[in-house]
């Protein structure tokens, strides 16, 4: 089931274009209190905007081959969601009308896009090494970045730099 759900995840982070940060807006202000202040330099904040570039990529790539793969193995992606979500929930497959064709022609892709989730996780902990940056430090400037405004506006205007002045993520 661990093996579905981390599919799942990576699926629908994909689907639905999901990159490494996210905005703290609509957190309660309790949790964005628990956050110590991080010191983020500008250096280390155009690492950090350099790798979710590069990731963002790789995950635009992975998800382009998830869906072919989705759908090579006779399924079409809401068919796929609809299953997982069912599997997710404790459904059983007669309770979904899953023949066991279909529900073989899903375990096998689960398996293969298992395989890409772990590429392209190997590849985002390849890029966030090989821009000096441990993977620790990585996570402690996401989640700085989720808890403030400022650091989010600095990261925006380094994704417009580095984009030559298009819009961002």
């Amino acid at each position: 089931m661990t093996r579905i759900i981390a599919a799942a995840v990576m699926l629908i982070s994909l689907m639905f274009g999901m990159t490494l940060q996210a905005s703290a807006q609509g957190m309660p202000p309790a949790m964005q209190q628990e956050m110590p202040d991080v010191e983020v330099s500008d250096e280390e904040l155009t690492s950090f905007v350099e790798v979710t570039i590069d990731a963002q990529e790789i995950q635009m790539e992975a998800q382009e081959d998830m869906i072919e793969m989705v759908e090579d193995a006779g399924l079409n992606v809401d068919r796929f969601n609809e299953i997982l979500t069912g599997m997710q929930q404790g459904q059983s497959q007669a309770d979904m009308g899953i023949e066991d064709e279909e529900m073989e022609r899903f375990d096998n892709v689960i398996n293969d896009l298992e395989a890409v989730q772990e590429k392209v996780e190997a590849d985002i902990m390849e890029i966030i090494e090989s821009k000096g940056m441990e993977v620790e430090r990585f996570q402690e400037i996401n989640m700085a970045l989720q808890m403030s405004p400022e650091l989010q506006q600095k990261y925006q205007e380094i994704v417009q730099e580095l984009q030559g002045g298009q819009p961002g993520m």
